[in-house]
């Protein structure tokens, strides 16, 4: 088939979506000021930004990093394996590390980034690899070329435990086993049971435990150290990935480990790491900052927890479906695509910014709308959000009376991937 054949089954849906006035994807914002943007001459509360301590409006983070421009100007002019690396990448390794209780981190320049070069490098096919089956597609990007690999029920250790204990018990296998978990998951907004996973490590003491602790950092854990800190296991979680461009207000991404020898394999071995240009001196400092920030400032992630709870209860007295969680992720259960597309609309229409996530992102009929939560929100935002959803949700029969009595029992649950790598480059549409 050739390739224009190929992309019509795509294109072909964004067409009938947009002559049907809404389709709600690659919005250009003319300007932001962090809980309210600007779009196509409208003025809207954001509620759908992973900027969850509304850090990159701080006014320390944007003079360090202005500073660090001048500085060091606005790109590095090769990859750090070559002339980019600076002092900056070093101390904020030194500073990540102890952030979140490792001995040290290695930087990347992107979160996906990240997953790819590290995952990629670190597997040989003798190895057998086990993942939630809602992990982000960065990981199973990484994983592509793994010829042993197996997903376990979302958040069920149990179910991981037999798949280990399947794979183990092959008179051929002779590899290391890698269990692989987000924190925060990023569509669903549940966390993960990092207590019981850690657990496994008593009965199979060789595996080893990757967290993509993306959603987490700077979200749970004293100080928003991140979902290991919050479940007392950041011992037994052998490798905490992260990114900055969710609390860390910028954008990169590191791996930490005590496994300091795997760590120079990485950063000499991860071809994402060799191959791209260094992380700017800009988006370094800026994720400097907000370290220093959250050592110093506790309150800013209690506002946040604080704002999510708000909002949770708001969503619960409204009659919303949505997950029970701490996290700032709430994903609203909607029902078809094609009104989880008006829904949007309309929102925007009438001053929200939210998006919604569709089959295969989603089981099919139960499309969201995903919300999340920032530190910064005011008052008057939130209740702003509340009363839109109040009005919108008797308007589309959303609510979880509406949903049950328009479905058989059993439908219209709690919107969650089923499918492994479902956020990938086809996860819209």
């Amino acid at each position: 088939m050739k390739l224009h054949d190929r992309c019509q089954k795509v294109t072909g849906m964004i067409r009938v979506i947009r002559d049907a006035g809404i389709y709600p994807y690659f919005r250009p914002i003319s300007r932001s000021w962090g809980t309210e943007v600007e779009c196509a001459g409208k003025r809207l509360v954001m509620i759908g930004s992973n900027d969850y301590l509304g850090l990159s409006h701080d006014a320390r983070v944007k003079e360090a990093s202005a500073q660090a421009i001048y500085r060091m100007g606005t790109g590095p002019g090769g990859s750090r394996f070559l002339s980019g690396n600076m002092v900056l990448h070093q101390t904020l390794e030194e500073r990540l590390a102890a952030f979140v209780g490792k001995k040290r981190a290695v930087l990347h320049v992107t979160g996906f980034s990240t997953n790819l070069g590290a995952l990629g490098c670190l597997l040989t096919p003798s190895d057998y690899v086990l993942c939630d089956r809602e992990n982000h597609a960065s990981i199973f990007a990484g994983l592509g070329g793994t010829k042993r690999m197996g997903t376990f029920a979302h958040n069920d250790a149990p179910s991981a435990a037999r798949k280990i204990a399947s794979e183990m018990g092959k008179p051929d296998f002779d590899g290391q086993v890698l269990l692989i978990t987000e924190g925060i998951f990023s569509m669903s907004g549940d966390v993960a049971v990092m207590d019981e996973l850690a657990e496994l490590k008593k009965q199979y003491p060789d595996m080893l435990l990757y967290l993509d602790d993306a959603h987490g950092l700077g979200v749970l854990g004293a100080n928003g150290r991140g979902t290991a800190e919050h479940f007392g296991v950041t011992e037994q979680t052998d490798f905490i990935m992260g990114t900055f461009s969710k609390a860390f207000a910028s954008i990169g991404g590191f791996v930490a480990s005590d496994h300091t020898d795997v760590l120079d394999y990485i950063q000499h071995q991860s071809r994402t790491q060799i191959f791209s240009a260094a992380l700017p001196a800009a988006c370094t400092t800026a994720a400097l900052t907000c370290i220093d920030i959250l050592e110093a400032e506790p309150e800013r992630v209690e506002r946040l927890r604080a704002n999510t709870r708000r909002m949770r209860q708001g969503y619960k007295d409204i009659g919303l479906r949505f997950s029970e969680s701490i996290a700032p992720i709430i994903p609203i259960t909607i029902g078809s695509d094609e009104k989880a597309f008006m829904f949007a609309q309309e929102l925007f229409e009438r001053g929200i910014f939210a998006l919604p996530a569709i089959y295969p992102a989603v089981p099919r009929g139960q499309a969201l709308i995903r919300t999340a939560c920032m530190s910064t929100h005011e008052d008057r935002q939130m209740d702003f959000v509340l009363e839109v959803m109040d009005e919108m949700a008797r308007k589309y029969r959303i609510r979880i009376q509406d949903q049950d009595g328009d479905q058989p029992e059993g439908e219209g649950a709690q919107a969650s991937s089923t499918i492994p790598g479902a956020r990938s480059s086809q996860s819209l549409l």
